[in-house]
């Protein structure tokens, strides 16, 4: 067991690295002084693309004035240089990839309608004319703490719905009486639903990452965090009190018994081909572990699209939030790790699930307590 705990602390540190290594270097913001105006965008905004078809800003270069366009898919610094003039000009959305905005004089304009009209009133011309850009001071690092996304990740996967799923499948292999062979498949079944949200949320993480430039998206972001972890506040505060009184039938925030149906007969049909002792039921158990990750998302999958999104209002770098995500996931599937290693050396399943079941309360009481600081951090500190 040792030796398991061993890989477990080498992976972390690992990742861990990883993530203090990711670029980080200072871009001297004052090279672009002696331009007219710094213009930032990104190829995946709507907004920009309509600018330039528009040629809004391109006509005004040919009029001779020095505008810098920086894309910021085009350095992994150009992210950090945004901060920096969003830090210099007071803006708004500070910590953002707020796009497409410019910088003039003293002031800013964002957005495809804010920039036409100051275009079409000479005003932008205006300010060009007659004003200099601020001196850019150097940003603080955005907001986001790790410790927190992690805590998060946590919750996430001490939720009773992935780990009931564990503890069936375990039962599905009460008939070995060889734990490494038990901690084998476990963690092969552990692996697919690492692998599979791993991978679902870094589809979702790019793709939001793209909308994060317009806008109205960007606007609405906290407020669809705020009301995701309202919702979930209401179910587990329900939860914690029917669990209190062992009414565990009622308890709302968990699978649907139809899915719950499901999930068991292929578990059942699972254990069939274990009877035969055949090399595929490795591969049958990874292919379980994904649609089981899959299945369950209807329960975990607040969490995780809250992390998602709290990571895109504070992302500063693709890689970074990649790495983060990693992080996530391995902390959301460590309690089934650990799960998996305490049934295999016991051989029994029955005293995990007890203490599930006797700990249910605190367990919805804790979620309650965390999103329940989510909302009060955004409500205070980001709307």
């Amino acid at each position: 067991m040792k030796q398991k705990f061993k890989y477990i602390y080498v992976f972390i540190t690992f990742v861990m690295t990883a993530f203090l290594l990711v670029p980080q270097l200072q871009i001297k913001a004052n090279e672009y002084q002696d331009a007219d105006a710094i213009y930032f965008a990104s190829r995946f905004c709507s907004s920009c693309q309509k600018l330039e078809q528009d040629r809004i800003l391109i006509d005004l270069v040919d009029q001779g004035y020095l505008i810098e366009t920086i894309y910021l898919e085009d350095d992994n610094q150009n992210t950090k240089l945004l901060y920096d003039f969003q830090y210099t000009y007071d803006v708004e959305f500070f910590g953002t990839q707020l796009t497409p905005v410019i910088f003039v004089g003293d002031t800013y304009f964002v957005g495809y309608e804010d920039i036409k009209e100051a275009v079409d009133s000479n005003q932008l011309q205006t300010i060009m004319d007659e004003q200099s850009l601020l001196e850019i001071k150097q940003a603080p690092d955005a907001d986001f703490s790790l410790i927190g996304f992690v805590l998060l990740g946590f919750v996430d996967g001490v939720n009773p719905c992935a780990i009931a799923m564990l503890l069936l499948f375990i039962s599905m292999l009460s008939f070995s009486d060889q734990s490494k062979t038990l901690l084998k498949i476990s963690f092969i079944f552990i692996s697919a639903i690492f692998i599979s949200y791993f991978l679902f949320g870094t589809l979702l993480y790019n793709a939001l990452s793209s909308l994060s430039g317009i806008a109205p998206i960007l606007e609405i972001v906290p407020w669809i965090i705020v009301g995701i972890s309202s919702v979930v506040v209401l179910l587990n505060l329900y939860d914690f009190i029917v669990t209190m009184l062992r009414k565990y039938d009622k308890v709302k925030n968990q699978l649907p018994s139809r899915i719950q149906k499901f999930n068991k007969k292929m578990m059942e049909k699972f254990t069939q081909k274990l009877e035969e002792g055949s090399i595929m039921i490795y591969f049958i158990a990874f292919f379980i572990g994904v649609v089981i990750s899959f299945t369950e998302f209807l329960c975990t999958g607040q969490a995780y699209f809250t992390a998602i999104l709290h990571l895109i209002h504070f992302s500063n770098h693709i890689g970074r939030g990649i790495i983060l995500l990693l992080i996530y996931n391995f902390i959301f599937v460590l309690p089934l790790i650990v799960i998996a290693i305490i049934a295999a050396k016991t051989q029994t399943v029955i005293s995990v699930s007890s203490f599930m079941r006797k700990n249910l309360h605190w367990i919805k009481l804790f979620n309650v307590i965390v999103f329940l600081a989510i909302i009060i951090y955004y409500i205070f500190f980001v709307l």
